[in-house]
């Protein structure tokens, strides 16, 4: 069978620098949600829960989940290895697999959590992949078990200033132009994830929007977390010669300045979605 194209590793690139990026990201955007799961979720998982995390990347969700649940079997997939960290430091409860949730789930996998958790994967899916890859990973759910899915509104994002001296001409113009360059992706999820979750059979669908600037004291490296991903996409679209891209030379410039409206409290927010359901008993 013909190798599935990683679409996330065309966009963003896979390597220790992107790990350590996500890493970061995972804890601030938590931060700014100010659960790791939604209390609704969290009061239905029992002890000895089995839960997967698809697109697990680097398994920083299970990882901090679980401190929380010694108990419970914790699985990790995803399409590609090139992210997972070293088995032996991973918690003793944790095991991460090689799966493309895009392609219909084995039967092996039917029924069998009590969780599944997903976030942040609208980089590494087309638009008309949103209803099978949620169809796909609800047949993974127990009777009862729940659903939990964030997505970010990226197609919002905004480089504000937090004072009268801060500047913000660059970043807000690498903004925009990895928007142009992302936008079939980051149009598609956060707003679909309630009525593709309710169509795939869960009940008691819900959602919430939080701010990504929520935390204040997290805002400067959030923006500066999302500078290193524009950066890393820029660079890879500039070495593919992509159309619209930008030459390294003036990346490397644009880099300096953007830093700089960093530096001087630029700051970026868009809006964190949260959706949640639960399979029938």
């Amino acid at each position: 069978m013909a190798q599935r194209r990683d679409t996330y590793a065309e966009n963003m690139g896979r390597n220790s620098t992107e790990a350590q990026r996500l890493d970061e990201q995972f804890e601030l955007i938590t931060e700014n949600i100010g659960y790791l799961l939604h209390p609704s979720v969290r009061s239905k998982l029992p002890p000895n829960a089995r839960v997967a995390d698809v697109g697990t990347g680097t398994a920083a969700f299970l990882r901090s989940l679980s401190h929380y649940h010694p108990n419970a079997t914790m699985h990790g997939y995803d399409i590609s290895t090139s992210l997972f960290p070293p088995f032996s430091t991973l918690p003793p409860n944790v095991t991460l697999y090689l799966l493309d949730a895009r392609q219909p789930v084995q039967s092996t996998l039917w029924a069998k959590y009590d969780l599944v958790h997903v976030r942040l994967i609208s980089a590494g899916l087309k638009p008309s992949e949103w209803p099978s890859i949620i169809r796909n990973l609800t047949r993974m759910l127990k009777p009862g078990g729940a659903m939990q899915w964030e997505e970010c509104d990226f197609t919002a994002v905004r480089h504000l200033a937090c004072s009268p001296t801060a500047t913000t001409d660059t970043a807000s113009y690498m903004g925009r132009h990895f928007l142009a360059g992302m936008m079939h992706h980051f149009q598609n999820g956060w707003n679909r994830l309630t009525t593709e979750m309710r169509a795939a059979g869960l009940k008691e669908v819900h959602t919430e929007v939080v701010a990504a600037d929520r935390v204040y004291a997290t805002r400067p490296r959030l923006t500066a977390n999302g500078m290193v991903a524009i950066f890393a996409w820029a660079r890879l679209a500039s070495a593919r010669g992509d159309e619209g891209s930008l030459t390294m030379q003036q990346l490397e410039q644009l880099e300096r300045k953007a830093y700089a409206d960093i530096q001087s409290g630029c700051y970026v927010t868009f809006d964190i979605h949260v959706a949640w359901g639960f399979c029938a008993s």
